[in-house]
C-alpha cells in the first residue's frame, strides 16, 4: 500500500442501497489497497449510512455543486451506472481526475429508462469518458460498447456480482426452526421482485406437486396488493416472506440455509438477456452452496455445465428440475460450491480488478 496519507475518490451510486453490494465492496477493497479512502455518494440515504453523502443527477445540482473547491482533494472519480455517470464524468472533465465506471446497469433496448434524452446523451458521454469501465460478465462488454459507442481500444474488466468473502450462512436448523419448517421438508429460496419476468408463478406453481417444498422468499419494492396475493396464495400456509428488507450481507447468509435457489430474468430488456455472473441472486447461490434453477439463455450455460442446476423455461420443467436437484441435493451443492470457485472466481478477478485500478488510477500495482 502507498504511504502517501491522504488520497480520496468520490464514488457516485445509483442509490444508497448499493454502498455495500458486492461490485461495490470490492471496488472499495482495491481503493483501500491503494492507499485511498473513499467518499460515497447518493441521492437520499435510504440505507440509513453515516457515512453517505448526498448528490443528486441532475443539471440543477451539477450547476451549484461542480466548481465547489471540496472537489479538489480527490484524485479519482467513479460511479455506478447510469444516472451517476454524468455527474462524475463532468467533475472528472473540470477537476482532471481518472473515472472509473462500474456499469452494473446498461440502461439499452427495452431497459432504455425513462431519463431525458439530453441526460441519456451525458451518460453515454461519460460512459466514454472513462479511463476504465467495470462490467459485471463477460458477455456484457459487447452490448457496452454498442450502447456508448465505445472504441475498441476502451479498457474493461470483469468483476462478478459476488462478494470476495461470503458470509457465514444461517445454520439450517436456525431458519426452519424461525419459519417452522419440518425435518423432512425442503426449502426454495427465492430473492428480487415479484412479478412474472423472475420466475415467481414458477416457483409458487411447483408447490402443486412438491408437497414436501416450503418457498422462502426475500421480496422487493413489492407493493401492498401483491403481498396481499402472496399472503391469500392457496398455498399461504408454505410460505416464509421475509418482510423487511435485508441487507447484502444478511439476504446472503440466510441464503446458505436453503436447499434450491430460483434466479430468473425473463425482463426482454438486453441486458436480462445477457446476464451469466452479473446476477447477485445467481451468485449468492452458488458461493452460498445452493443448487439453481434458472430460465434458458446461453449465459446460464456453466450452471448445466458444472451440473449444479438447470436452465427451464415451463412449469413441467421447472417442476421436474426441482425434483432432480432434490434427489441428488448433497452431491449438486458440492458442484454449486466446484462451479463458484473456479468459474465465477472472486479471488482471480479481484487481483485482475486491482491491476486495472490501478492502471486507471496512476499508481503501482498493490502486492
Amino acid at each position: 500500500m502507498s504511504k502517501q496519507a491522504h488520497k480520496y475518490v468520490a464514488h457516485f451510486l445509483l442509490n444508497s442501497f448499493l454502498q455495500t453490494s458486492p461490485p461495490n465492496d470490492a471496488m472499495s477493497r482495491v481503493y483501500t489497497q491503494h492507499g485511498f479512502k473513499v467518499d460515497m455518494f447518493a441521492p437520499e440515504n435510504h440505507a440509513k449510512s453515516e457515512t453517505l453523502q448526498e448528490a443528486h443527477y441532475g443539471v440543477r445540482w451539477i450547476v451549484a455543486n461542480v466548481f465547489k473547491r471540496k472537489w479538489r482533494k480527490y484524485s479519482a472519480f467513479s460511479c455506478t451506472t447510469e444516472e451517476p455517470v454524468a455527474v462524475a464524468a463532468i467533475l472528472a472533465v473540470i477537476w482532471r481526475k481518472p473515472l472509473i465506471v462500474l456499469s452494473d446497469e446498461i440502461r439499452a433496448g427495452a431497459y432504455y429508462g425513462t431519463r431525458p434524452e439530453y441526460w441519456k446523451k451525458l451518460c453515454r458521454w461519460g460512459l466514454r469518458r472513462a479511463n476504465l469501465t467495470i462490467v459485471n460478465d463477460e458477455v456484457r462488454v459487447a452490448l457496452q460498447q454498442r450502447y456508448a459507442g465505445l472504441n475498441k481500444n476502451h479498457d474493461f474488466v470483469v468483476y462478478p456480482g459476488c462478494f470476495l468473502e461470503p458470509p457465514k450462512p444461517v445454520p439450517r436448523s436456525e431458519i426452519k426452526k424461525q419459519w417452522g419448517i419440518k425435518e423432512n421438508e425442503y426449502i426454495l429460496g427465492f430473492s428480487g421482485y415479484f412479478d412474472l419476468t423472475t420466475g415467481i408463478d414458477l416457483a409458487l406453481g411447483c408447490l402443486d406437486e412438491h408437497k414436501n417444498v416450503k418457498l422462502m422468499a426475500q421480496p422487493l419494492g413489492s407493493g401492498e396488493l401483491t403481498n396481499y396475493l402472496i399472503k391469500n396464495h392457496r398455498h399461504h400456509d408454505r410460505l416464509c416472506i421475509q418482510e423487511t428488507r435485508m441487507t447484502w450481507y444478511e439476504s446472503w447468509a440466510s441464503a446458505g440455509g436453503m436447499d434450491v435457489g430460483v434466479a430468473f430474468y425473463r425482463n426482454q430488456g438486453d441486458q436480462f438477456q445477457l446476464m451469466g455472473i452479473s446476477s447477485n441472486r445467481l451468485c449468492m447461490f452458488l458461493a452460498m452452496g445452493i443448487p439453481v434453477i434458472v430460465n434458458k439463455q446461453p449465459s446460464f450455460q456453466f450452471i448445466e455445465d458444472y451440473e449444479c442446476g438447470f436452465m427451464v423455461e415451463t412449469q413441467e420443467e421447472f417442476n421436474q428440475a426441482l425434483g432432480k436437484i432434490l434427489n441428488n441435493l448433497e452431491q449438486m451443492k458440492a458442484n454449486a460450491v466446484r462451479c463458484s470457485a473456479e468459474y465465477i472466481d472472486t479471488q482471480g478477478r479481484l487481483i485482475k480488478l486491482s491491476d486495472k485500478m490501478a492502471k486507471a488510477l496512476g499508481v503501482p500495482k498493490y502486492i
